[in-house]
């Protein structure tokens, strides 16, 4: 089998029904990938997942986690019964617009040292390319320049990247087991980034590939978006202590406790 898909649902029921829906139109309908991919979803939510549709790949893997154990650990358990020679990582709040995933798989066959690669994400709301999901690994110069300099995510033409987003990544799948999937330690928010980097440690190539779309709503699964900016800042600390220097993340740390207050 060519490609497990695994997604990750928790409080996005209506927008996993239009996901599922857009993978029938899009690739279960393609002659290149109908009989060569599999649908993995794992149920962040207490209340089991129950899929009622025609779609034929469709409930054919459920894993209900009974609580809400983050993004990446959902998904290394997903990845556990994977089958897929590649895994692709898909936010439930997006939908395919075509079936450029395929340009894509085509283009991950014929790239040398392949590591890892991200899609153009589109967000919804403003219905252009989404900032900030590639680039270099986020340090102080890039927080303060807002990673705006060279806008790898504006490129038309495949590029090479430290990192790319976990909204749409397709990773091999005995390499995510050589280095052992997502680090647990990240909730969420920049585990797609640290996976990445440990991708690229080992000459492996990331690459942002704009010529494959899908189409984001952004954020939907946060109701509570204090409890979105806690999870954001302790991601983004744990980061910082396990990728740059220790006065960094002190900083960062201090300027966190400041900013908290009002």
């Amino acid at each position: 089998m060519l490609l497990s898909i695994i997604i990750v649902n928790y409080r996005s029921y209506t927008h996993l029904l239009n996901c599922l829906k857009s993978i029938n139109d899009f690739l279960y309908k393609s002659s290149v990938l109908k009989n060569n991919f599999e649908v993995i979803l794992v149920n962040n939510e207490k209340k089991d997942l129950t899929i009622s549709t025609n779609y034929p790949f469709i409930n054919q893997k459920v894993v209900n986690v009974g609580k809400n154990v983050g993004f990446g650990t959902a998904h290394n358990l997903g990845s556990i019964m994977a089958r897929g020679q590649y895994l692709f990582f898909l936010n439930p709040d997006t939908v395919f617009l075509d079936n450029s995933l395929i340009r894509a798989l085509n283009y991950i066959k014929k790239c040398s040292n392949f590591g890892a690669l991200g899609l153009k994400i589109i967000d919804n709301d403003r219905k252009s390319t989404q900032n900030w999901i590639c680039g270099k690994k986020t340090n102080w110069g890039n927080i303060l320049l807002r990673n705006t300099i060279n806008k790898p995510w504006n490129k038309k033409t495949p590029q090479e990247v430290s990192w790319t987003s976990g909204t749409a990544l397709i990773i091999k799948k005995t390499l995510f087991k050589k280095i052992h999937g997502f680090d647990k330690n990240f909730f969420m928010y920049f585990e797609d980034q640290d996976i990445c980097l440990r991708i690229k440690s080992l000459n492996k190539k990331i690459i942002y590939y704009p010529q494959a779309k899908i189409l984001h709503f952004n954020g939907k699964s946060w109701k509570n978006k204090q409890k979105q900016k806690v999870a954001y800042q302790n991601s983004q600390l744990y980061f910082f202590k396990k990728y740059n220097t220790l006065v960094g993340y002190f900083i960062l740390k201090i300027l966190y406790k400041i900013k908290n207050l009002f």
